[in-house]
């Protein structure tokens, strides 16, 4: 797998294009990866919004110190992200990990569909335009997983 550097920048499309095409060859090395980059865009946009809504003096409000702040507030976000800092990262692996070793039943046509399928409780049927799931009454109690 290729390492993707984290150190360049979180909006950088070409390098958001190479995390999705290293998830499609190695699904469970690259999930660090794109936790911590979602961190970053999670920081970074906290960032703007702190920074909205605090008061200006006039004094450095110009389109240039604008444009510093923005390319600082990426880079704090992605020292933030690197070091854990809010620990978004780590709760998003997780989360990301449980739900890849979760067993996903689908249907005929490919579309996932969570339950029993063999015992005849969900049937999915296709119309023209659109997708209809039907499902029987359960008269037996359920247990939900985590």
């Amino acid at each position: 797998m290729t390492s993707v550097n984290t150190s360049t920048s979180a909006l950088d499309f070409a390098q958001i294009a190479q995390l999705k095409s290293n998830a499609k060859a190695d699904e469970a090395g690259s999930l660090k990866e794109v936790a911590q980059q979602f961190e970053s865009i999670f920081i970074n946009m906290m960032l703007q919004s702190m920074r909205k809504a605090t008061e200006r003096s006039g004094l450095m409000d110009s389109d240039a110190a604008q444009t510093y702040e923005s390319m600082f507030d990426q880079e704090l976000a992605l020292h933030l992200s690197e070091q854990g800092g809010l620990g978004v990262a780590d709760a998003l692996e997780r989360q990301m990990q449980m739900n890849q070793s979760r067993k996903r039943v689908t249907a005929p046509d490919g579309l996932p569909l969570k339950g029993d399928l063999s015992n005849g409780s969900m049937r999915l049927s296709q119309g023209t335009d659109t997708y209809t799931l039907d499902r029987k009454p359960v008269n037996s109690a359920r247990t939900l997983e985590r």
